[in-house]
């Protein structure tokens, strides 16, 4: 089988053995297993993901990552770590936007679809808010990392990472929490997340301007934990007179890259993983990278959220207004901007609750999917066009 389970299952890995499956799921190609491992003699577990070609995950998936969490759960006493892991590809993405953007054109029919699509969101933030509360429990038993391989992680592929305490990076690999291009915010307890790894200043930089943070910065601000150098180029797909053979060949390449890339993070996942704790990897806060002051957040997205500014642009494409872009910025949903600024304000350091701000986040996530301007905001960045957010 294709993806990370041909290494997770090998004998390729030093010092590391399989010892049986706790929990499997699979669904056409796509898959999501829990094991039982060894390493260095410590009894832990591993739950990788894959979902090809671009990893997104869905309100199926998420269900199948509640129930294999709920079998680490309950062997939690013969457990000292967990691992979250998947494929290492160029794009890790969240939800399923063009499923998205189906389901809300079928509620322009009838009140009754328009039901079952807020109902249908509902519940894809509920189970991603249960999700965060399961890691968060399991973390209180054994020590929960993630291993980022690969490239750029979108939404959901970056929240769930960040919802484990230890984040092992690929130097190939970024986040980008991107919701607020789109009209929403990171929903599934990314801002919670990014607060507590990254401080405040570098949450509301990632969550209001939803640029592309790399590797180096990651673990500058807090969020990696440690960033393995993987000395090869992610794959391409490369044009050719024969897209079926070019397919096979770009499919090829993601295998080995996918099976090499992991050979270099595993392990470091297992030696974080079993480590003693004064040998964990953390940033030092008094020397963490400010990404930007909040001065200049503040100036950056009241320019990019203003939708006058684009008039010129509205509907061209991105490529060919590339040059405008640079100096503007894409346009922020001014809507999600101003979300996460009433989340901000109502942020304490003192007095900070995860579960209740993670709470708060996802119901004005759930509210924003409910916003006329959300339609917009999904066609523009399908059809990757400058928004009219007005």
């Amino acid at each position: 089988m294709n993806g990370p389970m041909r290494l997770v299952r090998s004998e390729k890995i030093s010092k590391y053995k399989n010892l049986r499956p706790i929990y499997e799921w699979s669904k056409g190609k796509a898959y999501l297993f829990v094991d039982q491992v060894k390493y260095a003699g410590k009894v832990g577990s591993i739950l990788y993901y894959f979902n090809p070609p671009v990893h997104q995950v869905g309100n199926v998936e998420l269900d199948a990552y509640l129930a294999g969490l709920d079998r680490v759960f309950d062997k939690r006493d013969q457990l000292g770590f967990l691992i979250l892991y998947g494929s290492n590809d160029p794009a890790h993405a969240g939800a399923d936007l063009k499923e998205i953007l189906n389901r809300l054109d079928r509620t322009l029919e009838t009140q009754k679809e328009k039901d079952i699509f807020f109902e249908w969101v509902d519940n894809r933030l509920k189970k991603g808010i249960s999700l965060h509360a399961y890691l968060r429990k399991i973390a209180k038993n054994m020590r929960v990392a993630a291993v980022c391989g690969g490239g750029t992680r979108f939404g959901a592929s970056a929240e769930i990472p960040l919802m484990c305490d230890y984040l092992i990076g690929d130097s190939r690999s970024a986040m980008c929490f991107s919701e607020a291009l789109i009209g929403l915010i990171p929903g599934l307890s990314g801002i919670a997340r990014a607060l507590i790894k990254a401080g405040p200043t570098n949450a509301e930089f990632m969550a209001k301007t939803s640029r592309v943070i790399k590797a180096d910065q990651l673990k500058n601000i807090g969020i990696y934990n440690l960033v393995v150098n993987t000395p090869f180029p992610l794959p391409e797909r490369q044009k050719t007179n024969d897209p079926e053979a070019g397919k096979i060949k770009y499919q090829k390449a993601l295998e080995i890259n996918n099976y090499d890339t992991g050979l270099l993070l595993l392990p470091k996942g297992f030696e974080l993983c079993t480590c003693q704790e004064e040998e964990l990897p953390k940033v030092n806060e008094k020397k963490r990278l400010v990404l930007a002051t909040k001065e200049e957040i503040l100036l950056e997205t009241a320019k990019r959220k203003a939708p006058e500014n684009y008039s010129h642009l509205w509907g061209k494409n991105l490529k060919d207004v590339k040059e405008d872009i640079i100096m503007l910025g894409r346009p922020l949903a001014p809507q999600s901007v101003d979300a996460i600024n009433s989340l901000f304000e109502c942020y304490e350091p003192t007095k900070f609750d995860e579960i209740q701000f993670v709470k708060r986040e996802m119901e004005a996530d759930a509210s924003l999917y409910r916003d006329p301007r959300f339609r917009a905001g999904l066609i523009g960045t399908l059809k990757q066009r400058v928004v009219d957010f007005r």
